[in-house]
């Protein structure tokens, strides 16, 4: 059930995507300062410079679900033309059609496809009608039927058929009876609550036979598809959230465009198992933003945000949990489409919040996690991101007995972090800034990678690594940390404490990353609001007192 604050939420997510273009303006300039060499590595290689992408400025305009105009209004609910998900003609959605599902105090036990071509003026929209205390229609996978007429539109074998049927709630792919090269485009999914598909769940599927779901899945499964948008979803219970996927089999097959914006992600992964994620993605310009992220489920393993695209930013989100907070490495699945872009070399990961226990993982990993690859190999290192990580005017918040922040890769990685607090509870009594990277990589690549750091906040008790470790990479810049032994921000609120040394005290990253403004902060109920700058600079973490 929606909490009080998670309906005030969600109006002013809708009100804001109602009336705001989320434009980026050029706010900061110039470089991070600090030349500062604590490694015993000596100088090593930075990474080759590689052209910034522009930042996303896509205005989303996320209003009621309401019809378009532009197609046909398939209305779902009591009393409506259609009382059943598995009553809609899923398999015939075309551009401008509108599915509304209305609430019901009783869930709707249905899974669907998603294949249909919509365009940027007229898309294919799929969303939820609030009911009278703003509850989000529930979309239930446990107990759930499937249209048969979507059997062959699975796939064209019992396989392929039983495969994409056990793995979601809700999958957007081509219809396997269409033509090959087909993929979705402009599909947005809103205003849903979507829950419950897990191995210990079952299913009816299209020939009408009682499955289970299988182990890697998602609640919303992106198999392929472009200009793909999932908001103001409240997603649950299931192997994971959101799955997006990509190959090198062709531009088809590469999922593009995919906004994660503004949903309630919680009680995801699979007890005892680190390969499945709240959410995991494979994209090519991939933003993630406003989102609350929840707790995996109890005994999950997995991170909160895995992911291996190119063009990836997140920003203004709540990330709580996980074995990792973000883990950024390489395009396992199409290293030839992502390696071949710019956009593969710059990551950007602002404005959010964090908090975690340290004990579970490092907080941010970048790079790679398949090791050992001989020079020449077409797998492994050679396909790291080997490029940048542009991290700013975050807030991290630590509990647990240790704290590892950034796990770097290789020397071809490097990590820009500026603006950011990182704050731990006094349980925590070992505080590293980085921790070491695999130690059985080949002789062709350097473990551990760049850290550059402008101005952050840290708490005083920091050491490079724990004592058991020698790194290879370099930290640079630690005469640019601001200390000290007590939170400088409420740790409930995340808002800098009165007289807070962190007010007032950011400073201008680099030239590369000038494009990208914090122009969003969240409120005490996690919906974002306009961030303005109230003193002579910008507050230091994600949100300005």
């Amino acid at each position: 059930m929606d909490s009080m604050m998670d309906k005030t939420r969600a109006r002013r997510v809708r009100m804001l995507w109602a009336s705001t273009a989320l434009a980026l303006g050029a706010a900061l300039a110039g470089c991070s300062g600090g030349s500062e060499d604590t490694s015993s590595g000596g100088t090593t290689p930075s990474p080759s410079p590689a052209p910034t992408p522009t930042p996303p400025v896509e205005t989303l305009a996320l209003g009621a679900c309401e019809a378009s105009g532009k197609g046909t209004d398939y209305q779902v609910g009591p009393g409506k033309t259609y009382t059943a998900l598995d009553q809609v003609p899923w398999e015939s959605l075309k551009a401008g059609d509108t599915v509304r599902i209305f609430y019901s105090s009783t869930p709707y036990k249905g899974k669907f496809l998603v294949a249909a071509q919509g365009t940027q003026t007229a898309p294919v929209r799929i969303c939820g009608v609030r009911g009278p205390n703003n509850e989000r229609p529930i979309i239930e996978g446990n107990g759930a039927t499937t249209r048969s007429a979507l059997l062959n539109a699975y796939g064209n074998t019992a396989e392929t058929q039983d495969i994409h049927q056990t793995r979601s709630v809700i999958v957007v792919k081509a219809l396997a009876n269409g033509t090959y090269t087909d993929y979705p485009t402009w599909i947005q999914i809103d205003g849903l609550n979507i829950r419950a598909a897990h191995p210990s769940y079952t299913f009816t599927d299209a020939s009408g036979a009682t499955k289970n779901y299988v182990q890697f899945g998602a609640c919303v499964w992106i198999d392929r598809g472009q200009n793909i948008l999932i908001a103001d979803n409240e997603i649950s219970d299931c192997q994971m959230a959101i799955f997006s996927r990509s190959t090198d089999d062709g531009d088809f097959m590469v999922t593009k465009n995919v906004r994660i914006a503004g949903n309630y992600l919680w009680g995801h992964g699979i007890a005892g198992s680190d390969r499945e994620h709240t959410t995991y993605t494979q994209s090519v310009g991939l933003v993630i933003e406003f989102n609350r992220y929840g707790p995996l489920r109890t005994g999950a393993l997995g991170n909160a945000v895995k992911d291996r695209s190119a063009g990836l930013v997140v920003r203004y989100n709540r990330i709580e949990g996980g074995a990792r907070s973000i883990d950024m490495v390489e395009a396992e699945d199409f290293p030839v489409t992502a390696t071949a872009l710019a956009a593969y070399r710059s990551t950007f990961v602002y404005g959010n919040q964090f908090k975690k226990n340290g004990d579970d993982g490092s907080f941010f990993h970048y790079g790679g996690d398949h090791f050992g690859a001989p020079a020449g190999a077409n797998w492994g290192e050679s396909l790291f991101r080997q490029g940048v990580l542009y991290f700013f005017n975050n807030t991290v918040h630590g509990t647990g007995a240790n704290a590892r922040l950034f796990q770097i890769s290789t020397t071809l990685e490097r990590v820009e972090a500026w603006n950011n607090v990182f704050w731990f509870d006094a349980s925590v009594t070992s505080l590293n800034l980085r921790q070491a990277e695999n130690d059985s990589l080949s002789t062709s690549y350097t473990p551990d990678g760049i850290l550059n750091l402008g101005v952050n906040w840290i708490r005083s008790d920091w050491t490079d690594t724990d004592v058991w470790h020698t790194l290879k990479g370099q930290v640079i810049g630690t005469t640019n940390l601001l200390t000290g032994s007590s939170a400088p921000f409420d740790t409930s609120s995340f808002v800098p404490n009165a007289s807070s040394t962190i007010i007032d005290a950011g400073q201008a990253g680099p030239s590369a990353a000038s494009a990208y403004g914090v122009n969003y902060q969240l409120d005490s109920s996690y919906a974002p609001v306009a961030r303005t700058v109230k003193g002579a600079a910008i507050d230091l973490g994600a949100t300005e007192r």
